[in-house]
């Protein structure tokens, strides 16, 4: 840092330590300490310049009488920019209630996307407070350590911050599960203890024998894990801990990417390694641009390790994250791209999500410390959220196939799609061109990009259908109450310009939301005068008009039947007598009668009740006389009454009236049946 920068931090000190003069901490000690521990944990990570000093003053706008003009004015446009962000999210409660949670994790989000400093402060800041939390109540501290381990840690840890997620991790353990915390502690320092010398032994042997080979350049440490990684990993393995194999970490630090593949055969060479538990993350790094080689290995005295291997660009953004990007000011860090294309997936999160529960939700998805791979029948890497579907891999390769899949294939197998992703499988799509997404899909998916596709086509689908029923109920109005003379062109105009109408499409789709009356526009459409509305249309055909049938009263061909227009349903048909109908005409809902003349081929479902004698075999015969009568039991059930008597509900599909008529009466016949009924739903 330049004589003038360092300069300018210590001014930045001097006017945070006058500005808060006179307050304290809960510690006791003055409050100037805060901003110095930001900015020195800031420091360490070497951010730059104004980022130091926003850190220094990130309090004053909030607790002193120091203004955004006047930091501009002792300092600069930047600086002044970094501490009015860090401002507005002082304060953000994100313990509290779900939807206030939401809503300000989404203005964490929105300071994010303006400036990355911003939640680099927040994050430092959130640091030092764990570090201090002593000073609190028991259950302030949970509360306190539950909020970061939801929302600050894994942030940390997607921006490539692991010192930092690591260090607010284990504090958080500390603080959550107390004695968890001390007893398994103490059992790592035991083992620790007791093995002391063979790990300062391994650790040497590594170091020789690469040396040995002619790796010369290379450093070595080693480390025992931290307790909440261990904690983490037997609750996630259902191991106890003697199970845990693991413990102790080495790291060897290379100068180049072949010299990484080199060493691990060297080290496989030394010390056996353990099947399955290699990790190849310098061919596929993590979300965050983590990278390195990581073996299991069995070393002497039943001392297993873990060894990670890595190049020295590879440790430093391991190290630093997306804070290599000011080390390395103006060239492209994996971890700083990484972490823009995270922003810019948020974007696409914010952009596409109806509610801050949503977008909470999501983000949290997309802030999963776990993620698979699989793979294309072309051999392509797809990498994707942990619990991520097959569904979800249709979405990643293109909107366009995920829109399109009919059904899924998992190393050549057939499987639903809602089955779960595992790393290493080959996943191949199978598309329909006829092949539409279905709501259930929403609850299938766990990705945003693939949540949002879904969204906008049932969108689109959803107003293309509600545009086709508002044709075909205008022209069937109009074939069953018109003069049968063509409409021109000249009277469509006028009248889509006095109903206010951009077109004939905005016309239908305020015809099927009930924003115009059909009738009111055919009077228009006519050049009827006076305010007489005839409310009566003819159908014929239910299939794909985005017409259906009510189950409260199960209407069919030859019913007196009127039709509510809704928005999500289209026009739904019910009984003359229904008592839903009669609550909607109450409401001035707009209903149509209707003439309904059904296509032979059609067929409609009908609730039936069947009172009849408790008897052996009286199931079947009933089963039976309906499936002469060519028609099929949808559903049924079973009602005790009394111990000589049952009553039976069945679900049945016929063309018609005529079609229920004959079957009730087949069904009279039978000796043992006392009462066949029509269910109905009357209004009482």
């Amino acid at each position: 840092m330049p004589k003038e920068q360092v300069e300018g931090v210590y001014r930045a000190y001097m006017l945070a330590a006058i500005a808060h003069d006179g307050q304290y901490r809960r510690t006791g000690e003055a409050y100037v300490f805060h901003p110095i521990n930001v900015a020195m944990i800031l420091a360490k990570l070497k951010l730059d310049y104004h980022c130091i000093v926003a850190a220094l003053l990130h309090d004053c706008i909030e607790d002193t009488t120091l203004t955004r003009e006047d930091i501009v004015r002792d300092f600069n446009e930047e600086v002044a920019h970094i501490v009015d962000g860090v401002s507005k999210l002082t304060g953000l409660e994100f313990r509290s209630n779900i939807e206030q949670q939401a809503q300000n994790f989404r203005k964490l989000f929105l300071a994010m996307a303006t400036d990355m400093r911003v939640i680099m402060i927040k994050l430092a800041d959130r640091l030092h407070n764990m570090r201090t939390l002593q000073s609190m109540t028991s259950e302030k501290q949970r509360i306190i350590a539950k909020e970061t381990t939801e929302i600050h840690a894994p942030i940390a840890r997607r921006l490539g911050l692991n010192n930092i997620n690591k260090e607010l991790e284990e504090l958080c353990f500390e603080y959550t599960h107390p004695y968890r915390y001390q007893v398994l502690n103490r059992e790592i320092n035991k083992r620790y203890g007791n093995l002391k010398a063979i790990i300062e032994k391994i650790q040497d042997e590594i170091k020789f024998r690469l040396r040995q080979e002619g790796l010369a350049n290379i450093k070595t440490s080693g480390r025992r894990k931290t307790t909440s990684s261990i904690y983490k990993k037997m609750k996630g393995t259902h191991h106890k801990f003697s199970e845990m194999l693991d413990i102790y970490a080495f790291r060897v630090v290379v100068d180049d990417m072949t010299q990484c593949y080199q060493a691990l055969g060297i080290i496989h060479n030394l010390y056996k390694p353990v099947p399955g538990k290699f990790k190849d993350y310098i061919a596929l790094p993590k979300t965050n641009g983590y990278q390195s080689l990581h073996t299991v290995l069995f070393g002497p005295s039943k001392v297993y390790i873990e060894v990670q291997i890595r190049t020295n660009e590879m440790h430093f953004i391991s190290e630093y994250g997306i804070a290599a990007h000011w080390h390395y000011k103006g060239e492209d860090v994996n971890a700083s791209v990484l972490a823009d294309n995270w922003i810019g997936s948020l974007l696409d999160i914010h952009q596409n999500s109806d509610t801050s529960i949503e977008f909470l939700e999501s983000a949290k998805v997309d802030l999963s410390p776990s993620e698979v791979f699989v793979f294309t029948p072309k051999g392509q890497i797809i990498q994707l959220p942990y619990k991520s579907t097959v569904l979800d891999f249709a979405y990643a390769i293109h909107t366009n196939v995920g829109n399109r899949t009919l059904g899924v294939k998992v190393n050549q197998t057939n499987v639903k799609l809602d089955t779960e992703l595992k790393s290493g499988q080959t996943i191949e799509i199978i598309t329909d061109e006829n092949a539409r997404p279905h709501p259930s899909w929403l609850k299938i998916v766990a990705t945003t990009k693939a949540k949002a596709s879904i969204k906008n086509n049932l969108q689109e689908e959803s107003a293309s259908k509600l545009i086709r029923l508002g044709e075909h109920l205008l022209t069937n109005a109009l074939d069953y109450q018109g003069d049968g003379k063509p409409i021109s062109e000249k009277k469509w105009q006028a009248c889509l310009k006095i109903l206010k109408c951009n077109s004939k499409q905005d016309l239908y789709m305020k015809i099927a939301l009930s924003e115009i009356l059909v009738s009111f526009v055919l009077n228009k459409i006519q050049g009827k005068k006076g305010d007489e509305l005839n409310n009566r249309i003819s159908i014929k055909s239910t299939k794909n008009n985005s017409i259906s049938c009510a189950r409260c009263c199960y209407p069919i061909p030859g019913d007196k039947v009127a039709g509510i227009l809704t928005s999500s349903k289209g026009l739904v048909l019910h009984r003359f007598d229904c008592g839903n109908l009669l609550r909607a005409k109450q409401k001035d809902e707009q209903w149509l009668e209707v003439d309904w003349q059904a296509d032979d081929e059609e067929e409609f479902e009908v609730l039936i009740c069947v009172k009849d004698e408790n008897r052996r075999g009286m199931l079947a015969s009933i089963a039976n006389v309906i499936a002469k009568a060519n028609v099929n039991i949808e559903n049924l059930e079973v009602e005790e009454d009394g111990d000589s008597m049952s009553a039976l509900k069945l679900l049945i599909s016929v063309s018609g009236l005529s079609q229920l008529d004959e079957v009730i009466d087949a069904i009279k016949s039978l000796e043992f049946v006392y009462l066949v009924s029509r269910v109905s739903n009357k209004k009482s």
